[in-house]
């Protein structure tokens, strides 16, 4: 089932790679500015020379393009879009990496290891602003006053996804983080950004607020489904596949879904949660929490959590007349995002 994503990944992903080139290709070049922003992207190494490294998987671009395509049939309207959202995403990971003090991404030194923390912050901060021009050329595609919905959606987005980034950072200094505040967190770091992609595609397509709707919350759910997946793979994923250290979140004393089910469920909690109180973890307290998770049934817990949330998203299309083949497309992928190994 994974495999039958690959394809529809690398196709959409094409449309809007070109479309993040031709953004490039219209901004004066500025030292390595925009040259660090591809190396980021994979299109560059390390020496600014053109290359095929490691890719992200694209699935939020790729979902807005099939939001797009669903509701009218052709999902060009919605590259400007797709391309936005490709580039919100990678500025946040830029970020990321510098907060979580990630040396590696996708098997390669991440940007700030290069060429420094300011630098990487930077070259963030103005991928972030491209994204923004990006999303103003749908101007023409769409009546001005959805444009402004478009844009206010967009930038609430940023908003969430820093708020869930706060509330993730603060987690790790208290003992006391339920389930639901997870939820809630993860609803902004992860899921608001799916749902803007899914919704925005719809909104180039539609301005029938009912079928808007249902692709936002299917967005929302989806991408809740899709963050504890990620957590699982943070502990039980392979390095080869992920492109990340083993039991990397772990190491970090990330409060992910598997850890905190462990923390109200298992019986060891008092001790689970006296290692993850100590400043740095050694390899036996790794070894040690990860038994405790095992133990507790906390990786069978979260897959039947991403399970749920994933057919919750897939019943928000109930009852909509839409395109057949971007609808397939879309439903392969809400089973890849639960069974994905990356």
């Amino acid at each position: 089932m994974v495999d039958a994503v690959t394809p529809i990944l690398e196709e959409y992903s094409a449309y809007t790679d070109a479309q993040m080139r031709a953004l490039f290709e219209k901004r004066k070049s500025v030292g390595h500015l925009y040259d660090m922003m591809k190396y980021h992207l994979g299109w560059l190494d390390e020496n600014f020379r053109e290359c095929r490294a490691p890719r992200g998987k694209s699935l939020r671009s790729t979902m807005c393009l099939l939001a797009c395509e669903a509701v009218c049939n052709d999902y060009r309207k919605a590259l400007p879009a797709a391309a936005a959202v490709e580039l919100l995403h990678n500025f946040t990971l830029i970020h990321d990496d510098i907060e979580d003090g990630d040396e590696k991404r996708r098997h390669r030194d991440t940007l700030w290891k290069l060429w420094g923390v300011p630098q990487a912050i930077n070259t963030g901060d103005a991928m972030d602003i491209v994204a923004n021009l990006s999303l103003l050329e749908l101007e023409g595609t769409v009546r001005p006053e959805m444009m402004v919905s478009i844009m206010r959606l967009f930038n609430e987005t940023v908003i969430e996804l820093c708020e869930g980034q706060y509330m993730d950072m603060e987690f790790q200094e208290r003992d006391d983080v339920s389930v639901d505040e997870y939820i809630k967190m993860v609803s902004g770091k992860t899921a608001a950004l799916i749902e803007a992609s899914t919704a925005i595609g719809a909104m180039v397509a539609t301005e029938d607020q009912s079928i808007i709707g249902r692709f936002k919350a299917f967005g929302r759910k989806i991408g809740i489904a899709f963050q504890i997946r990620d957590d699982i793979l943070g502990i039980w994923g392979n390095p080869e596949n992920t492109g990340k250290s083993a039991k990397n979140d772990i190491r970090n004393k990330k409060k992910s879904l598997p850890v905190l089910y462990a923390m109200e469920a298992s019986p060891e909690r008092d001790e689970l949660k006296r290692i993850y109180g100590k400043e740095h973890l050694t390899d036996g307290d790794i070894a040690r929490v990860f038994d405790i998770l095992t133990r507790a049934g906390a990786l069978e817990y979260a897959q039947k959590e991403a399970k749920r949330y994933k057919d919750e998203a897939m019943s928000q299309f109930e009852g909509l007349k839409l395109y057949k083949a971007p609808m397939d497309k879309l439903n392969a992928i809400g089973l890849f995002l639960v069974e994905r190994d990356y």
